[in-house]
């Protein structure tokens, strides 16, 4: 057991010694990482708390996102109602314009009419009559009523 004993107390000392000057740097290692945690965590807490912050003010712009959406349908609805009206009113109007201008029309070519067939000229009236069709059927003549009820309709519109 003497054998044991020295070799053991030996042991003892050198670990004892070890201990005794790493005890400093240990503990200093310690308490730094110590600070260190704390460091880490009271910026995770803050980063947390940052976080929350932020799911807040997102949800509370969501919040607003749905309020806006809403405003700019009905806003949408309302406009598109207005215009629709317009157009109903403005399509009604070119509708009595053409009625009234077919009349004219229509008067205007039974006077032409009545003045050629008093004055004997039968086949000139023919003749003028169907010219006169042509030209009222041409593809100018529906350019511009087309040009007409368009611009006619984006003055209703806007």
């Amino acid at each position: 057991m003497e054998k044991l004993l020295w070799p053991a107390i030996n042991l003892f000392g050198l670990v004892a010694f070890l201990v005794y000057k790493t005890k400093t740097p240990f503990m200093d290692f310690v308490r730094g990482r110590r600070v260190e945690i704390l460091e880490g965590l009271n910026k995770s807490k803050n980063q947390a708390q940052a976080a929350a912050d932020r799911r807040k003010e997102v949800e509370a712009k969501i919040a607003t996102l749905d309020q806006e959406k809403n405003k700019i349908f009905s806003e949408w609805k309302e406009k598109e109602t207005i215009q629709t009206r317009a157009i109903q009113e403005s399509s009604a109007r070119i509708l009595s314009q053409l009625k009234v201008e077919a009349v004219q029309n229509k008067k205007s070519l039974e006077e032409q009419t009545r003045i050629a067939i008093s004055r004997g000229f039968r086949r000139s009236v023919l003749a003028q009559a169907e010219q006169k069709i042509g030209q009222a059927l041409n593809p100018e003549v529906h350019g511009k009523i087309a040009r007409n009820l368009t611009a006619q309709l984006e003055r209703g519109a806007s």
